[in-house]
């Protein structure tokens, strides 16, 4: 929030500001960039819990290791239908003694992918949506706090990532392989926000912010797999994201009265903002093992960690665990584990708004059915967490926030 915009707060009692500057601070511009693990991809991998860096063996392992593909039995097509994501952010007794909710809801395909094998080598090319953000909010409160007579808000934004390109790998006889894959990194934002904010004295405030956020770039992967014995399977991945432009643009206007002294003062302020800062995206190393005690039984444990390339940020390790059994030839179920750690810092006394900080737990199932050329999956994937919001600017209190999602997918594959 610029210079100009915090004189204008400065002219209007705290109670009556309060609300507004939440508005402003708390609600953050990219959707969630504290997190690297907030959409699964695939149909197998998802319902593991992402634990697949081992394994890869079908085109979603251009996502998880491209270096698996080479293991592929043929040729296939696959994708992920409609996967229904749900999200919803709680803070608590923040809009006075009211709770503020965020809810977020996304109807995407997050995954499609065409594998092709000659001999020793695999070719993919596969299409990938690891985030997508949407949501549409409109709030009345009457009566937040004993001076604000209405509290009204309406927040639309979208917020999409969008992974496309090739992979190709090569095996070197039964227990070794290696795998590239060159994604090109795509991110489209876009927000309209509006609040109305009337006080008992009469003043009120209106308030409008359009904001629009245009990232390209690249992503290289490379992957590698080996098993040292015919149970056992090893797996290791490293990637990461190279922005080549960013655009950023928003619009504000101010309109503002203000009653308490008795007199009527009146201010507004219109301004725009221009960016094209890069950001920086961490270091990506991903260690899988995959055992197969048996041939209808599969466990899988992965290890993701993240080296931080931009200041404000700390490195952090995310686990994840899956089983896969066959109930029969044809009938497969699927359960995984996973974490999703918070990348920013410690909080400590002099921790300042705008900060969350919130470690994300999840646990995902499912079923497939197989038939002799294709494959349908239906799962689920739940995530949770409780943690720590700072939302008054300029302030060190905190409130008690929690965050809950939802995944519900369907996906199906082909052989060729």
């Amino acid at each position: 929030m610029g210079r100009k915009m915090k004189n204008v707060f400065s002219r209007i009692p705290f109670s009556f500001s309060l609300i507004v500057i939440i508005c402003f601070t708390a609600i953050p511009l990219k959707a969630d960039d504290a997190h690297y693990k907030n959409m699964l991809v695939g149909e197998r991998a998802a319902t593991m819990g992402g634990t697949y860096v081992a394994i890869s063996d079908d085109s979603t392992g251009c996502y998880y290791n491209p270096a698996g593909i080479a293991y592929a039995v043929g040729d296939s097509l696959s994708g992920s239908g409609n996967v229904l994501h749900k999200m919803k952010t709680v803070y608590s007794e923040t809009i006075g003694t009211k709770d503020w909710v965020r809810e977020s809801e996304a109807l995407v395909p997050n995954y499609f992918g065409v594998l092709k094998k000659y001999k020793s080598y695999s070719f993919c090319f596969s299409y990938v949506v690891p985030e997508a953000f949407i949501e549409h909010q409109d709030l009345v409160f009457d009566y937040p706090l004993s001076t604000v007579k209405k509290y009204y808000q309406s927040l639309h934004s979208e917020d999409i990532t969008y992974l496309m390109g090739p992979s190709a790998a090569i095996r070197f006889g039964d227990d070794l392989s290696l795998g590239l894959t060159l994604y090109y990194q795509y991110r489209s934002f876009m927000r309209q926000y509006h609040y109305f904010l009337a006080s008992t004295d009469g003043s009120y405030q209106i308030n409008y912010q359009s904001q629009k956020l245009r990232e390209d770039g690249l992503m290289p992967k490379i992957g590698m797999q080996w098993s040292p014995w015919n149970l056992l399977t090893v797996g290791m991945a490293v990637d990461q994201s190279f922005l080549v432009n960013s655009s950023y643009q928003s619009d504000a206007s101010s309109h503002l009265t203000d009653n308490s002294s008795g007199t009527a003062n009146y201010n507004s302020l219109m301004f725009r903002s221009i960016s094209e800062e890069k950001r920086k995206f961490p270091l990506h190393f991903a260690w899988g093992i995959a055992y197969f005690p048996t041939p209808s039984l599969l466990y899988t444990i992965d290890l993701d960690y993240y080296q931080a390339q931009q200041k404000g940020r700390a490195d952090i390790v995310n686990y994840s665990g899956g089983t896969e059994y066959y109930l029969n030839p044809t009938n497969a179920v699927r359960f995984g584990l996973f974490t999703n750690y918070t990348n920013l810092p410690q909080p400590d006394s002099s921790t300042i708004a705008p900060f969350e900080y919130i470690d994300i737990y999840g646990a995902s199932f499912g079923y497939t059915s197989y038939s002799s050329s294709s494959s349908l999956t239906l799962g689920a994937v739940y995530t949770s967490g409780s943690g720590k919001a700072w939302l008054y600017d300029g302030s060190t209190e905190s409130k008690n926030m929690t965050r809950d999602s939802l995944t519900l997918l369907f996906s199906a594959s082909s052989s060729l």
